[in-house]
């Protein structure tokens, strides 16, 4: 999945992650917006670099509790693995720093940090959002120093985090706040947060985390976890929230929070793994429950999660072509590419064609492919946002130097008593294409309906504002872009060429594998033959009309896996009657 390297809380705390390095700039929301000659958007914005834990080389016996999942009595023990970018410090210390997750929040009077790192550890960091820190800054980057106030260990690495709250039962009784952490294993796990005494009474470098319980949210069996928000509910009796989970087969589920056992419901559409999600609700989405998702099929789809259904679509985009002169971000208009149809060349029999009139047209085998429009590749989105009111949705593409801005259009009434819906499913057509000097790896809509990119370098963090309805660039008069800026430039950071993960043939990870069988055979491709490839492989050989790519879901591959099955259990009835057998005579 893409990872989750930036986000904001209103639109006066954002966290960053550069590589790895977690960066916190805390503005002040209660000054007013400055009109000097600075053009500060606030005053007394603070930096602070989250730091990683740090601790002397683990043993043997903490890393088999960590490779088990289970919480280490030292929390900052790291099992360091071959060939990580680590560093050394002059004690011998040892830390695996690379970021996979960050998230923030604000409880009461505390500002919550969370960052997750390759190492499995789950780190989370508290300040006073009403009081100056006492920590000293940098010199050469003017961030403060903040240390993990508790760490945990997770069992994969998380690539989702969330923080939320989970009502007492108890009459007059404390909520319990939690953080929940989605990981590659397809587990959902919910962490407790430390109460506001045990920080207090804490020393400044000291970690504390014994053997706190955790709490198994639910699991996606065999699948990884792609994405997880947890969203409020206003329609539903008697459930305030709910949790939403994207995976790498292709859906969304909806459940309840804490009682996550229960489903509610699922966003079935895309044809490929989930690869960006966002969700608005309450308050924030205008009366509307909408969940944001792109996908490896190119398409960002819009739903609402209370239903459970898709009432909006943006049409897919491809990356420019090497011997194209157009754009490098067009947008396939018209009907089928709206379904997600590719614009397959001619392969004589190897692909269906659409029968005129023939609205049950199945898609879905073909639209997750990442090569086949007609040349070009599609641009898989890496991050996706929806604004504060439900007003636009923001979409950043693998490959494609910009990020494209979609209205939403306005709900047919506002009187109706259940959830404000879009009359129909709609296509979401670009308004606007903010340009970026660099890959944009991940965008987040802030309170005020400005809009954060994190990029590579040089820009490292661009800030649009929302003006007349138009988006113009404040990144020369940001704090944020302007902190940011400045650490990233004093340490010389570089950052990653894509936020989605590929293996060393430069395949996406998380794409599913197609076989390719011979229609020359005189098993029509339905033996148990076949090459494995991955979705997005090239073929470039000129057999193409006499060759077949199945999906990885096709029915063919279902039929051959439950023939298998079956002569399994065969075999094993067989062996179970001949072991019965043998005993009958000895005896």
């Amino acid at each position: 999945m893409s990872k989750q390297l930036l986000h904001a809380h209103h639109s006066h705390i954002v966290v960053a992650a550069l590589n790895s390095h977690a960066y916190a700039i805390v503005a002040n929301s209660k000054c007013t917006k400055s009109t000097d000659a600075s053009g500060a958007l606030y005053d007394g914005s603070v930096v602070y670099e989250l730091m990683a834990p740090l601790s002397p080389a683990p043993s043997t016996k903490s890393k088999k509790k960590a490779k088990k999942g289970t919480a280490v009595d030292d929390a900052r023990a790291i099992d360091v693995k071959k060939g990580d970018d680590s560093a050394k410090t002059d004690d011998g210390a040892v830390s695996n720093e690379e970021i996979q997750s960050v998230c923030c929040t604000e409880i009461n009077s505390r500002i919550w940090m969370a960052v997750s790192r390759e190492d499995k550890t789950l780190s989370l960091f508290c300040i006073r959002s009403d009081v100056q820190s006492s920590v000293e800054s940098d010199d050469d980057t003017g961030a403060k120093q903040l240390r993990p106030v508790a760490v945990y260990t997770m069992p994969k690495r998380a690539r989702s985090l969330a923080f939320s709250c989970i009502p007492t039962s108890v009459p007059n009784g404390n909520d319990c706040h939690v953080i929940v952490a989605g990981d590659l294993s397809g587990d959902a796990i919910a962490f407790p947060i430390p109460k506001e005494s045990t920080v207090d009474s804490m020393a400044e470098d000291e970690v504390t985390h014994k053997s706190t319980p955790r709490r198994m949210l639910l699991g996606h069996t065999a699948s990884m976890l792609t994405g997880l928000k947890v969203v409020p509910s206003s329609s539903l009796e008697n459930q305030k929230q709910l949790l939403l989970t994207a995976d790498r087969d292709e859906k969304v589920r909806v459940s309840y929070f804490p009682e996550s056992h229960i489903t509610h419901g699922y966003l079935l559409g895309h044809s490929a793994f989930i690869s960006a999600m966002d969700a608005i609700g309450g308050e924030d989405g205008n009366g509307r429950s909408l969940c944001l998702t792109g996908s490896g099929d190119g398409t960002v789809r819009l739903w609402d999660y209370e239903l459970c259904k898709e009432v909006g679509m943006v049409p897919v985009v491809v990356q420019k072509s090497k011997d194209d002169d157009v754009g490098c971000d067009e947008e396939l208009m018209g009907s089928d590419e709206e379904k997600g149809i590719p614009m397959k060349e001619d392969d004589g029999d190897a692909f269906p064609e659409e029968e005129e009139g023939d609205d049950e047209f199945d898609s879905e085998d073909y639209a997750d492919e990442e090569e086949g429009y007609a040349g070009h590749i599609v641009a898989v989105p890496l991050s996706v946002a929806i604004s504060p009111g439900a007003k636009h949705v923001v979409v950043a593409r693998d490959g494609i130097d910009s990020i494209d801005v979609h209205p939403i259009p306005p709900p047919p009434s506002k009187s109706s008593t259940t959830s404000l819906l879009l009359s129909h499913l709609v296509s979401l057509h670009k308004k606007q294409t903010l340009e970026c000097s660099s890959q944009p790896l991940n965008v987040v809509c802030l309170s005020d309906g400005s809009v954060l990119v994190l990029a590579r370098e040089p820009e490292y963090l661009l800030h649009f504002q929302c003006n007349d309805e138009e988006f113009v660039d404040a990144s020369t008069t940001s704090p944020f872009s302007l902190a940011i800026g400045k650490v990233a430039k004093a340490q010389n950071i570089t950052m990653p060429e894509s936020t989605l993960e590929r293996d060393d043939n430069g395949e996406l990870t998380l794409q599913k594998k197609l076989k390719i069988v011979d229609m020359n055979c005189g098993d029509g491709g339905g033996g148990d033959g076949g090459e494995e490839v991955a979705n997005n492989s090239r073929d470039g050989d000129n057999d193409a009309a006499n060759r077949r790519v199945l999906h990885w879901n096709d029915a063919e591959r279902k039929k051959t896996a439950r023939l298998a099955d079956q002569r399994r259990k065969k075999r094993k009835k067989a062996e179970k009657k001949e072991c019965e057998g043998s005993g009958v005579e000895s005896n």
